[in-house]
């Protein structure tokens, strides 16, 4: 009986370990605690795909991995979140140049031949940046790996870790933004020009550095109270 017991219980922990250990999985306690999978490692049916985006972005080895020779583009999704924490790996090439968008507003329709763009209500959303390297002729160019653009500079350390996952981790909360990369606090600022919005993928200027890709995966979402 107390092999039977010990044999069930190994199998238990095991069972728990291999469960946490799988890529773009909820564990039992994540579900409790009210965590949302944004990617199943199959399909792309939590975001919006157009034609175009379809180029840029698609599902490999249960990743969503950017195609840099189909353009660049955001790619966001269909449910838009307020306050919240936020969750994903990446796989970069150190020359990439991508982001995860927060409280993005929703895309707007391409204007017509010789109008300005309407800009959106509430203004754009966050964009927590991926890239390096500043190239100089980029707005807000200095907001490098980690920073959230215009709200908060992560230190000029906090790089892409080459040929391995990186983790980041933002929380959202009202004006309060925070954001872990690979297990260290990097920002920790406050803006309050847009309250909600979509999540978002980017992939920025990609003919640039056309032999740069990122692979996310392990995307989850816990709304906040609020």
């Amino acid at each position: 009986m107390k092999k039977l017991l010990v044999a069930a219980m190994t199998f238990g922990v095991c069972a728990s370990t291999w469960a946490q250990s799988q890529p773009n999985t909820l564990t039992s306690q994540e579900k409790k605690d009210g965590w949302i999978l944004l990617f199943d490692g199959k399909t792309l049916d939590q975001w919006n795909v157009t034609p175009a985006l379809a180029k840029v972005w698609k599902v490999a080895g249960g990743a969503i991995a950017s195609d840099a020779k189909g353009g660049g583009g955001t790619m966001l999704t269909k449910q838009e979140f307020s306050n919240f924490t936020l969750k994903a790996e990446f796989f970069a090439h150190p020359d990439i140049n991508s982001g995860i968008i927060l409280r993005s507003p929703p895309a707007r329709p391409a204007p017509a031949p010789g109008e300005k763009p309407t800009p959106a209500p509430g203004g754009p959303g966050y964009e927590l940046q991926i890239r390096d390297r500043n190239p100089g002729n980029y707005s807000a160019g200095d907001f490098l790996t980690g920073s959230v653009v215009g709200v908060g500079k992560a230190p000029a350390d906090a790089k892409i870790i080459p040929d391995k996952w990186n983790t980041i981790e933002t929380t959202v909360d009202g004006d309060h933004f925070i954001v872990i990369y690979n297990g260290r606090k990097v920002v920790d600022a406050h803006d309050s020009k847009r309250a909600s919005g979509a999540i978002g993928l980017q992939l920025a200027h990609p003919e640039d550095v056309t032999h740069a890709n990122i692979e996310f995966r392990n995307l989850k979402i816990r709304p906040l109270g609020k």
